[in-house]
């Protein structure tokens, strides 16, 4: 099974369990990223998004269907994240297309502030991350021969690896989901309950 069809199938399976057992938190799911969104968001990027992280993306559109922002005095906005957007263990959110954009430019920024390519690559895309604070997960689209390594990020520190492939984030979690454990993987120990209609994560 390619890398493509093995990110579809756990994702499918993941969203077919919040359908059955956490609906609030499939209600925050958003409907699958159109072309037009892809479009976009390789053209803010200079260059095509890895192939898996389409596939993610034409299914769901990011997990923050439920978020909402409100004016700030003297311009911009405020994100006001929804609880129900946090389908990831550690309070994270998965991206879509406009905060991958957004978030992946602000970094960029910081790195071009600080005079310090090392903080941030342009072929870095965060895709699952804390609403409010520079936590999550990275999908590392520079690598050669279509490899498209996982990194994990924290404030304090430089990114680092950390799964070889998004299937080895997305199918574990399905497998918790499922059947309540995915030894030997990154969600080994993983807890979780079911709070309100919404999956809650545990520690």
């Amino acid at each position: 099974m390619s890398q493509v069809d093995e990110v579809i199938s756990a994702w499918e399976r993941t969203v077919r369990w919040l359908k059955g057992h956490a609906p609030a938190s499939a209600e925050a799911l958003r409907p699958p990223a159109t072309s037009e969104d892809i479009d976009r968001l390789n053209e803010h990027l200079g260059f095509e998004i890895p192939g898996v992280l389409e596939a993610w993306l034409r299914m769901n559109n990011g997990s923050t269907a439920k978020d909402a922002t409100r004016p700030i005095p003297g311009g911009g906005v405020q994100l006001i994240p929804h609880v129900d957007s946090l389908l990831f263990p550690g309070g994270k959110a998965f991206h879509g297309c406009t905060e991958i954009a957004r978030q992946h430019g602000d970094y960029l920024h910081i790195a071009r502030d600080m005079g310090d390519e090392g903080y941030w690559k342009p072929t870095w895309l965060p895709v699952v991350e804390m609403s409010d604070a520079p936590y999550g997960l990275i999908l590392d689209a520079g690598q050669p021969g279509g490899n498209t390594p996982v990194l994990r990020f924290s404030e304090g520190s430089y990114p680092a690896p950390y799964l070889a492939s998004l299937s080895d984030l997305l199918r574990p979690m399905a497998d918790l989901l499922e059947h309540g454990e995915a030894p030997g993987t990154v969600m080994e120990r993983q807890r979780f309950a079911v709070t309100d209609r919404r999956l809650d994560w545990r520690g």
